[in-house]
């Protein structure tokens, strides 16, 4: 009976103590939250440039009955009758595409005297103003090269172009006249992109395309070397062509005269420029 009580007790304080044991035993830990990972940082890259183009001019132009007449300007002719310029280009890009939108801006006038005695307006005057607004949208995608410094795109978009004159002639007793012509059309373009890193400071650019209609044609190419003064910062000195043809026929006034209009012009020169960069 003794050895029976016993072996109750036993497995009474066995029982009594097995709560204290599960107690110790180690347990199953909940998994950690997932750490959140940074979002990843955007592969475009995002340029505005503004510059200043010191462009001579060339060409030949005419409208109406008028005849085709050919005109040349330098520079610096142009600067002292210049009565505004705005030039800037926007450009985005990354390892596969790149957007861009380039404009270009520019009013000249001048007046003169009419010194020619055998003309009926002799001693009247002449006031001339020239508008001319050029902006080019492009797209495109990388092409693949060999060499990891260069970034080479070929490109798609459109040129627009506008292009206005006013004339007013008085004559010496106050009679006058005033005509003005006033033009725009859109071409298509296709061209590359390219810029080639020399190191982490130098830079150089380069641009070309060429498009047009059936009556119109235009192109354009440039080159530029850059320095980076900082990160966001840099500074471009280059040389640029850009060529434009338009040739519009819309039929005859009402004392038949014809409705032609007709320009090319020839656009070339350095520029300089500054970029900002994000």
């Amino acid at each position: 009976m003794r050895g029976v009580a016993k072996a109750v007790l036993v497995a009474i304080g066995m029982l009594l103590a097995a709560p204290v044991i599960a107690a110790d035993l180690p347990t199953k830990k909940p998994a950690p939250a997932p750490i959140p990972e940074p979002p990843l940082p955007s592969s475009w890259r995002f340029e505005i440039t503004g510059y200043g183009w010191a462009t001579s001019v060339t060409g030949n132009s005419g409208f109406g009955a008028l005849p085709t007449l050919p005109y040349f300007a330098r520079f610096t002719t142009l600067l002292e009758h210049l009565q505004g310029a705005l030039m800037g280009a926007i450009v985005a890009r990354n390892d596969t595409f790149i957007v861009g939108l380039d404009s270009i801006w520019s009013k000249i006038g001048g007046g003169g005297t009419i010194r020619n005695r055998d003309n009926p307006l002799f001693g009247g005057q002449t006031d001339l103003t020239l508008g001319e607004g050029i902006t080019t949208g492009f797209g495109g995608v990388r092409i693949p090269v060999g060499s990891p410094n260069l970034s080479l795109y070929g490109t798609v978009g459109a040129r627009y172009i506008y292009s206005g004159t006013k004339l007013s002639i008085t004559g010496p007793l106050g009679i006058g006249t005033t005509q003005s012509v006033y033009k725009n059309w859109v071409d298509p373009v296709a061209g590359i992109a390219g810029q080639y890193k020399f190191d982490d400071r130098w830079f150089m650019n380069t641009l070309a395309d060429i498009g047009g209609w059936s009556d119109s044609a235009t192109g354009q190419g440039l080159a530029s070397v850059g320095y980076n003064w900082t990160p966001s910062i840099a500074t471009t000195l280059g040389y640029r062509v850009l060529y434009i043809y338009e040739k519009q026929n819309t039929g005859y006034t009402f004392n038949f005269e014809p409705r032609s209009f007709r320009y090319q012009q020839w656009m070339y020169g350095p520029f300089a420029g500054f970029k900002y960069s994000f």
